[in-house]
C-alpha cells in the first residue's frame, strides 16, 4: 500500500497503518490467526441473535404496550426508534464484516456500490442512535423539570415529527460517507494493470483529509451529544431528587394534619345540623388533597424507574462507544513514522476490540431494559410466550 487510510467506522484495519508495519507474507498486510477468528465469529453471532430478537421484541411489546406505566409520556416511541436503528446496524453489518472484514480481508466482493451503502447506512443508524438518546434526555428533562411545559410540547403528534427529523437529520450527516468510501485496487500487477485480488472498500480521499474529518465527526457524532446528554442528566436527576424531598415532607406533612384533624373532632362535642355538613364539605376537600398528597410518591417513582432506564442507556452507550473513538483519533495523532510493530498488532487486535464493543452497545438495550424494569421485564417474558414458536414448544 502507498499510505494508510482509515474507514470512519468500521473499515479494514489492515488499510489504516503505514505500509512500513505490514506484514510482508500477505500481499496486503493483513493476517489474523484463526482462533481470534473463531472466536470473534461465535460472539458476533451470539451478538447478533442476542440483539435483533431482543430489539424486535421491543419493538413488538411497545406497540402493543404502549400504556405501559414504567415508560411516561412519549418514551416508548424513543425506545422504538432506537431499538429500529440498533436492529439495523446489526443486520447491515455483522454479515459483511464478518465476511469481509474477518474471514476474507480482500478482495472485495460486493462491488463499489455495496461499499459506499454499506458505510452510508451504517452511519445512518450511527448518528440516530445518539440522536435518539439525545432526544429521549430532552423528553425526560423537560418531564421532570418543567412538567407544564412538557405537556405543550411533547404531545405523541410531536414526538413523531422530532423522531421524524433525527433520522433525515442522520441521512444528512452521514451523506459525506457516500462520497469518501469507495473501492480502490491497493497493488499493480508487473503489466501495470490492477491487481483484482488486491481490491478492498476504503477511503478514496487523502490521509489528511481524512484525519481532519474523522476528528470532525467524532466531536459531532460523540463528544457535543455525549456531552450535551451527560450534562441534562445531571440536571434531571438532582431535580428528581429535590422532589422526591419535597414529596415525602408533603406525605409527612398530610399525616400529621390528618392526626391533628382527628383528635381534634373527637375531642369536640356534636353540633347542629350546619355545622356538620360543613364539616363534612371540608372533610371531602381534605380527603381530595390527601389522595393527591398520596398520589404524589407513586408519580415520583415512575419518573425514577424511567430515568434509571435512561441512565443504564447512556452508560452503556458511553462504555461501548468510547473505546471505538478513542481507536480512531489514535490513528489521527500517531505520525506515520511512530507505528511499530508492536503498536501495529496492539492496534490491530484493539480494532476488534472496539468494534465488538460497538455491536454489543447495540444488542445489550433490551438486557438493561429487562434489570431496570420490572413491569418491563414482565410484558417481556409476556411477549415471548405469545410468541408461535414459543406456544408450539
Amino acid at each position: 500500500m502507498a499510505e494508510g487510510t482509515l474507514a470512519l467506522n468500521n473499515l479494514t484495519w489492515f488499510s489504516e497503518v503505514p505500509n512500513a508495519t505490514i506484514d510482508t507474507s500477505h500481499p496486503l498486510g493483513v493476517d489474523t490467526n484463526l482462533s481470534s477468528k473463531v472466536f470473534i465469529t461465535v460472539l458476533y453471532i451470539l451478538i447478533f441473535l442476542v440483539g435483533t430478537i431482543g430489539n424486535v421484541l421491543t419493538i413488538q411489546l411497545v406497540l402493543k404496550k404502549c400504556s405501559l406505566q414504567s415508560l411516561q409520556g412519549t418514551v416508548h416511541y424513543h425506545l422504538v426508534s432506537l431499538a429500529l436503528s440498533d436492529i439495523l446496524i446489526l443486520v447491515i453489518s455483522i454479515p459483511i464484516e464478518l465476511y469481509n472484514f474477518i474471514w476474507f480481508h480482500y478482495p472485495w466482493v460486493f462491488g463499489d456500490a455495496v461499499c459506499r451503502s454499506y458505510y452510508f447506512l451504517r452511519d445512518i443508524c450511527s448518528y440516530a442512535t445518539v440522536l435518539n438518546i439525545a432526544s429521549l434526555s430532552c423528553e425526560r428533562y423537560l418531564a421532570i423539570c418543567h412538567p407544564m411545559k412538557a405537556k405543550m410540547i411533547m404531545s405523541r403528534r410531536r414526538t413523531k415529527k422530532i423522531l421524524s427529523v433525527i433520522w433525515v437529520s442522520s441521512t444528512v450527516f452521514a451523506l459525506p460517507m457516500a462520497f469518501i468510501m469507495g473501492v480502490r485496487y491497493q497493488n499493480i500487477t508487473p503489466e501495470g494493470e490492477p491487481d483484482p485480488s488486491s481490491l478492498v472498500c476504503t477511503s478514496l480521499v487523502s490521509n489528511a483529509t481524512l484525519k481532519i474529518f474523522i476528528q470532525v465527526n467524532v466531536f459531532v457524532s460523540f463528544v457535543l451529544p455525549v456531552t450535551l446528554i451527560g450534562g441534562l442528566n445531571c440536571i434531571t436527576v438532582s431535580q428528581l431528587e429535590l422532589l422526591r424531598s419535597r414529596s415525602v415532607l408533603m406525605v409527612n406533612s398530610s399525616c400529621k394534619s390528618h392526626k391533628a384533624s382527628k383528635v381534634g373532632d373527637e375531642s369536640q362535642r356534636p353540633e347542629s345540623s350546619s355545622t356538620g355538613l360543613s364539616k363534612i364539605s371540608a372533610g371531602r376537600t381534605s380527603g381530595k388533597k390527601s389522595l393527591t398528597v398520596s398520589s404524589e410518591p407513586n408519580r415520583i417513582q415512575a419518573l425514577q424507574h424511567s430515568i434509571y432506564m435512561l441512565r443504564a442507556i447512556v452508560i452503556a452507550y458511553f462504555i461501548c462507544w468510547l473505546p471505538y473513538h478513542a481507536r480512531r483519533l489514535m490513528f489521527c495523532y500517531i505520525p506515520d513514522d511512530e507505528w511499530s510493530g508492536f503498536l501495529y498488532t496492539f492496534y490491530h487486535y484493539f480494532y476488534m476490540l472496539t468494534n465488538t464493543l460497538f455491536y454489543v452497545s447495540s444488542a445489550v438495550n433490551p438486557v438493561l431494559y429487562n434489570m431496570v424494569s420490572s413491569s418491563f421485564r414482565q410484558l417481556f417474558m409476556e411477549t415471548i410466550y405469545a410468541c408461535p414458536a414459543v406456544k408450539a414448544a
